[in-house]
């Protein structure tokens, strides 16, 4: 018989002591890892896999939810839905179309209100007669801004009768708070043009010409801002009290950010009881375009 036959091998394992320290259950846990490495490896990527790629769907149906928001035309609610006021945007409101007889012709002026608060609104617009479009384009308006839209010089068989005003193809663009944390400092930045020495002359006091008579306009704008502009269209607005009863446009040119320029602006007619006038800047300036690039580059 061997010497080792009296051995019992489970025995002696369980009464082997490491001189380190380490059990027979430690040990046995090192061995099974050691065999089922591999496949505890492949379990652990394919769950990183697995939460990466339910992170990434995660963040993108989130990221297209919020631009998507950008665009109220392209949510859907019903009565059951709760809509955050970020998603909300009312339609522009517009007032009782206004007609003023120039010289002949016809000017037509339209009051435009924005009621939103975070949103830029463009739309496009139509004078109309008998459905035939008279007058038509696109145009904008500023957050909580209100304006006129202007049609000047239209031919029209009746002063009053058969016009109408209609707005379409409403678009909404959200203010980034980001971008534009402060949406009146950003206003008064861009839009800090000043007006002095605004003289107007009906034809009847004017005196230019005995044979037409010819309105007068004369001030001096000078540009506040740091900003230059490709072109500032100038809505010209007259009062008599606190009644509108004319309405003229003028475009400045390369109009430099602190450049200072007299107008004088005669046209055919003749404004009678005008007692106040108003010169107001009608751009865009959430559109990058509208700056001179060679000006306040750094700053926007």
């Amino acid at each position: 018989m061997s010497k080792n036959a009296n051995l019992d091998p489970d025995q002696d394992l369980k009464d082997y002591r490491d001189p380190s320290g380490v059990s027979l259950r430690e040990m046995n846990f090192g061995l099974w890892l050691a065999e089922h490495r591999r496949r505890i490896t492949k379990i652990i990527i394919a769950f990183l896999l697995a939460l990466s790629a339910f992170f990434f769907i995660f963040s993108s149906y989130n990221y297209i939810i919020y631009f998507l928001s950008d665009d109220p035309n392209k949510q859907l609610a019903n009565e059951n839905n709760l809509l955050s006021p970020r998603n909300v945007a009312s339609n522009p409101e517009a007032e009782q179309l206004q007609i003023f007889r120039s010289n002949g012709n016809y000017d037509l002026a339209v009051k435009i209100n924005n009621p939103n608060e975070k949103f830029l609104v463009t739309f496009k617009y139509c004078f109309s007669v008998a459905d035939k479009g008279l007058a038509c384009g696109d145009d904008f308006i500023l957050p909580k801004e209100s304006k006129y839209v202007l049609a000047l010089g239209q031919t029209l068989s009746d002063e009053q009768t058969g016009v109408a005003f209609k707005i379409t193809d409403i678009a909404w663009q959200r203010i980034d708070a980001h971008q534009i944390p402060n949406w009146g400092d950003f206003f008064l930045s861009r839009l800090n043009f000043s007006i002095a020495d605004l003289n107007f002359l009906s034809a009847t006091n004017s005196g230019l010409s005995k044979k037409v008579n010819l309105n007068t306009l004369e001030f001096t704008i000078k540009n506040e801002t740091s900003y230059g502009y490709y072109k500032a269209p100038l809505n010209i607005l007259f009062y008599s009290g606190s009644e509108l009863v004319g309405v003229n446009r003028y475009f400045l040119y390369d109009f430099l950010s602190g450049e200072e320029r007299p107008i004088k602006i005669s046209w055919p007619g003749d404004l009678n009881a005008v007692n106040r006038t108003e010169v107001v800047p009608d751009i865009n300036i959430i559109d990058e375009g509208v700056y001179l690039k060679y000006q306040g580059e750094g700053s926007r």
